[in-house]
């Protein structure tokens, strides 16, 4: 997400076999899909996760989920990259700044981003990237498995409704991938936060290495409380809101928008990536004073001087920081950075659910019927 990547499935498989039956412009194959749409809803899958062949829904296997959400990672994290730098950098700022509408400042994102390239160039913007790459690999695959397996089995289980299957699927697969990929998102944090001309970590090998001598094993999982707290109930809102929405844009296909025109095909083409980035931007919204303090907490340690020019101050845990920056920042501080994280979330999600879709058509395609 981290961010992790924000990696969603729909509870409907309307959409998907709609859209297929429509960009094929064929009134059998339309027919056709209206018995793959009664199967899927027969069976309560989602849509991310299998596509209409034939007279059957057909759905990935573990391998598969494994394949696409890792490729869906590896991409949006290439997207989304300058966004991250900038905001982790504009959420390690601690001095005062006054909040005015469309007001230029000298501590904002456009403001941030220039100083980054003045001091580090081009490169500047992509510090912690292969930490990052890793990071975005390993939790997409680990998140995709981890929702299909969860609410493959409440749905087996029987007795909730699908959106309280979505949200609990969310939370979970959000919170197991985000403790599982932790280290990997501290580093990237940390490789952020120092300057070019005053590394603390050289290498993610040395970085490793350092923290365990000088932090031990809890050194790696700073700030993972409140990473835990922000990514449940984030993915639990994000699932549910593309949950949502698909079915929302689904019913409106089939009674409100119909035909085959270009635009709706078009339409049809990119609902993944519309629907996936609205999702995203409503989660982070709701989240987002977590995060900062996530980050914040991930630069304590004996290094805490050389990260982000030895402006964040020393906290005792997650209380401690919230009430610190309110206190002292103001509260509009806790969302320092909101505007390239908001950039950044509707894009990688975008990236997300798109090349994840594009990937699952085409590895259903060349698998043996």
């Amino acid at each position: 997400m981290s961010q992790a990547p924000a990696s969603l499935p729909a509870a409907t498989a309307m959409a998907t076999s709609r859209s297929q039956s429509l960009a094929s412009g064929n009134g059998s194959q339309e027919a056709l899909d209206e018995d793959s749409q009664r199967a899927a809803q027969r069976q309560g899958g989602n849509v991310l996760m299998q596509t209409s062949r034939s007279h059957s829904v057909r759905k990935l296997t573990t391998a598969e989920s494994v394949f696409c959400g890792a490729t869906a990672g590896l991409v949006s994290r290439a997207v989304v990259s300058p966004f991250d730098v900038v905001k982790i950098t504009l959420q390690l700022q601690t001095q005062q700044r006054s909040y005015g509408f469309l007001r230029p400042t000298t501590d904002g994102m456009l403001a941030c981003a220039r100083r980054i390239l003045h001091k580090e160039g081009v490169r500047g913007l992509f510090k912690g990237n292969l930490s990052a790459e890793y990071l975005y690999l390993t939790y997409g695959a680990t998140q995709f498995v981890v929702f299909d397996s969860i609410e493959s089995s409440l749905r087996r289980f029987g007795g909730l409704p699908k959106h309280a299957r979505s949200f609990i699927s969310g939370a979970m697969a959000g919170a197991i991938a985000t403790s599982v990929t932790y280290p990997l998102d501290l580093l990237r944090t940390r490789f952020i936060a120092q300057e070019s001309s005053n590394r603390v970590h050289k290498s993610i090998i040395g970085a490793i290495y350092q923290i365990r001598a000088e932090e031990g094993f809890r050194g790696f999982y700073r700030g993972l409380w409140p990473a835990c707290l922000q990514i449940m109930p984030y993915m639990g809102i994000v699932f549910t809101s593309y949950d949502t929405l698909a079915s929302g844009y689904a019913w409106m296909r089939k009674r409100v928008l119909m035909g085959n025109s270009l635009a709706l095909r078009g339409l049809d083409s990119v609902q993944d990536a519309v629907i996936g980035g609205t999702a995203a931007v409503i989660g982070k919204s709701c989240v987002y004073p977590l995060d900062l303090v996530r980050k914040r907490l991930q630069v304590q340690g004996p290094q805490l001087t050389k990260f982000a020019n030895g402006n964040v101050p020393k906290y005792t845990g997650m209380v401690n920081a919230l009430g610190y920056i309110v206190r002292n920042e103001g509260f509009l501080a806790l969302f320092r950075g909101l505007t390239p994280a908001l950039i950044k979330a509707a894009p990688a999600s975008a990236v997300v659910f798109y090349v994840f879709g594009s990937t699952r058509d085409f590895v259903l395609s060349v698998r043996p019927e």
